[in-house]
């Protein structure tokens, strides 16, 4: 990924897409000498050469896409599969995780691998073939590739060895009696293999199902959850090149991760892959077109509050004409149809009913201000029958228990418009230093511009706040165990128990202060004033989107200059993933497997030997692989070993030389030795001892013959 000039964080995606594999040409030299040939079939890559080449002639990816509609001689195969994103769901592999089973497939990928090789002898490759096989290769996997080899090409003669052992062949000076743990980290898994005196300890070998692909995935499946929108972007081939180029093993992961918390940090690491985008033209416009477009913007703003506001308006004077009806019917004493008015509105009791109207009246004296622009001199309730309350001065020993009932509705009304009166004449002393602070802002931004957008963003954070604490605490009212919740609760207790007390006329709701009491025990009571604080808001944001130009940018999705920053929106942050899938090696748990690490499983590996035998074998750790080749597998591998072996025990850590291509450089070295002729199966053999033999050699699985059932 090349990093743009600028930027040294900024990087964009090769997409490299494979060229089509050459045919080689096929020399009468090369098909007299019967040259070996060496195959590395792995799971994730196919690397086929001759063992006179000093690297392999050919290497693409072991998959198979067959074109439906097509036949099988059709098939694309490793690097003639132009672009893998669109022929994803057509893509088939011989292996099932790291054991080939689809040998029709095989055959397929064998046909591609001599074709393009250049062999032309007719009916059979006449070549010794020197082929890799999975660690503990089951003898029927085993019998079926033979047979493919020796029926279907018509080769001499076959020799199998691990891959991972090849590649101690080649790194280890004295491979056939050498001691040591072979870590090898594929595509499909990881697998811990003990050797010891130059011959696999197959009883002790592990497996850990967790390889390459995992590691794609998880990188694949994070990002897709992290940029929902960019999904489609995401494919696995990117993932797949952003773990090989912008992943690196954790020397200490716990630490490094902490360190991401620090914005310091994350700046100075974090890497931003650019994805593919189409650059919006550039602004045109001139300092006076900005200018008269932000004016514009601004008048439009201000039409569209002021209707709303007018909206509001006779929504609020149509509410509270109907809420005045209601209490009408209480002046009337006709109880029944205004307990079911109360029930129609959702009112509890009269009380909230009577905090709604008083609430109306101040929003409604409020809004006529504004539309208006000055202050209106008195307020012009809904024309209401005055009621008549010509029983509050006769004792209650000389009224009947109607008329008892009458007098209460009587004082509750009186009480009612007293509050109006009064809330009303709050409201106007309240506008009127409303206006004289707006006359006093207005004049200090004309003389003091700097002070008066300070204080005017200090009154937007006052509202900000007022409203998330007031959220919080409807929240909070909600929940059982909280401190508000608790209060209320307290408040609604003493209450009782005050009532037990006095066992008098309920008087609740005639004093100004059991209003502030039923707005703390009132959960749905949290937003009486958040209109009104809508407006002051609105009104707020208006003047600093017309004067502050960084409020203007924060709030528009635009920048400074009128272009969205499309570049920004198309980078994909790279922060702790880069630790995180790596570590996928040691802690598969991160990925819900239940089994161990790599260290936690060699810990296991070695408590299977004498303490002699352990120090043997941790002489020689060798890491081989291609999920090896991150930065610091080494040091982690050494500082985990440290770990778990006694204090100041010797140990030696080893990576191989080229983690990827030394299976086929170690299968090379091997090809070239005497033990070729040795240690190969010949048809002769094939035909005889049947296609699961297998002769032992210092890189080979440890044969077992099948048990032959005899019959009784």
């Amino acid at each position: 990924m090349a990093a743009p000039e600028d930027d040294p964080h900024v990087f964009t995606f090769k997409d490299e897409k494979p060229s089509p594999d050459p045919i080689f040409e096929y020399p009468d030299s090369l098909r007299d000498s019967r040259i070996p040939l060496i195959i590395d079939n792995g799971s994730y890559q196919c690397r086929a050469g001759w063992a006179s080449d000093e690297k392999p002639k050919m290497i693409f990816k072991n998959l198979v896409a067959r074109q439906r509609g097509k036949k099988d001689l059709d098939a694309l195969i490793g690097n003639d599969i132009g672009n893998l994103e669109v022929m994803r769901w057509q893509l088939k592999s011989q292996f099932d995780r790291n054991i080939v089973t689809q040998f029709d497939l095989q055959e397929q990928v064998l046909d591609h691998l001599f074709s393009h090789l250049g062999i032309n002898t007719q009916g059979q490759v006449d070549h010794p073939v020197v082929m890799t096989e999975p660690v503990c290769n089951p003898n029927h996997c085993r019998q079926q590739m033979s047979e493919l080899l020796f029926e279907g090409y018509h080769v001499p003669q076959v020799a199998y060895g691990v891959d991972s052992l090849f590649s101690f062949y080649k790194n280890h000076a004295t491979p056939e009696t050498a001691n040591g743990i072979v870590v090898s980290c594929g595509y499909q898994s990881v697998h811990l293999l003990p050797v010891k005196n130059g011959r696999l300890d197959a009883g002790h070998c592990r497996r850990i199902n967790t390889g390459g692909c995992h590691l794609d995935a998880f990188m694949h499946r994070m990002l897709q959850l992290k940029f929902p929108g960019h999904m489609a972007a995401i494919t696995l081939s990117r993932a797949e090149e952003l773990v090989r180029e912008h992943t690196h093993m954790a020397t200490d992961y716990i630490n490094e991760l902490e360190e991401w918390a620090d914005v310091d940090y994350y700046e100075d690491h974090v890497h931003k892959i650019q994805l593919p985008y189409t650059a919006q033209p550039s602004n045109t416009l001139t300092a006076e077109q900005q200018k008269e477009k932000k004016e514009q913007q601004i008048r439009r703003l201000k039409e569209i509050n002021a209707k709303k506001r007018l909206e509001r308006l006779a929504a609020d004077q149509e509410r509270l004409q109907q809420l005045m009806s209601v209490q009408e019917l209480m002046a009337d004493d006709d109880e029944e149809a205004f307990n079911k008015a109360l029930d129609d509105l959702e009112f509890s009791d009269p009380m909230e009913l009577q905090e709604a109207i008083n609430k109306l009246s101040s929003s409604i004296q409020r809004a006529k201000d504004k539309v208006m622009g000055v202050q209106t001199q008195k307020e012009e309730e809904p024309e209401t029958k005055q009621p008549v309350y010509d029983l509050l001065d006769t004792p209650d020993d000389m009224l009947t228990d109607d008329l008892l009932q009458k007098k209460k509705r009587q004082q509750f009304l009186k009480a009612a418009a007293e509050g109006r009166a009064k809330a009303r004449k709050l409201n106007e002393e309240k506008r009127k230093q409303e206006l004289m602070e707006e006359k006093r802002m207005e004049e200090k931004r004309k003389k003091n511009f700097q002070e008066w957008l300070a204080e005017t963003r200090k009154k937007r954070q006052v509202l900000l706040d007022k409203r998330n604490q007031r959220k919080q605490r409807k929240s909070d009212m909600a929940k059982r165990r909280t401190f508000a919740s608790q209060q209320r609760m307290k408040i609604i207790s003493q209450l009782a128990e005050g009532e037990k007390k006095k066992k008098k006329e309920d008087t609740f709701g005639m004093n100004d202060d059991d209003w502030n009491v039923y707005k703390e025990i009132n959960i749905r009571a949290g937003d009486s004033d958040s209109e009104m604080e809508q407006e002051q808001l609105e009104e707020l944001e208006t003047m600093l989107k017309e004067y502050d130009e960084e409020f203007a940018k924060d709030c528009d999705p635009q920048n400074g200059d009128g272009v969205f920053d499309i570049a920004e929106y198309y980078r994909l942050h790279v922060s702790t993933e880069q630790i995180r899938i790596p570590e996928l090696l040691f802690q598969p748990s991160i990925l819900g497997m239940e089994q161990g690490g790599i260290v936690e499983t060699l810990d296991f590996i070695l408590k299977k030997y004498s303490p002699q035998e352990q120090l043997d074998l941790v002489q020689y750790v060798f890491l081989t692989g291609g999920c090896v080749s991150f930065q610091n597998m080494k040091e982690r591998m050494e500082n985990e070993i440290m770990a778990i072996r006694p204090f100041q025990s010797p140990f030696s850590v080893h990576m191989a030389e080229d983690p990827v291509l030394d299976a086929w450089h170690g299968a090379r070295k091997w090809a070239l030795s005497s033990a070729l002729k040795v240690c190969s199966i010949t048809r002769a053999e094939y035909e005889e001892k049947g296609g699961e033999y297998l002769k032992e050699h210092c890189v080979t699985n440890r044969y077992i013959p099948t048990p032959v059932l005899v019959p009784t």
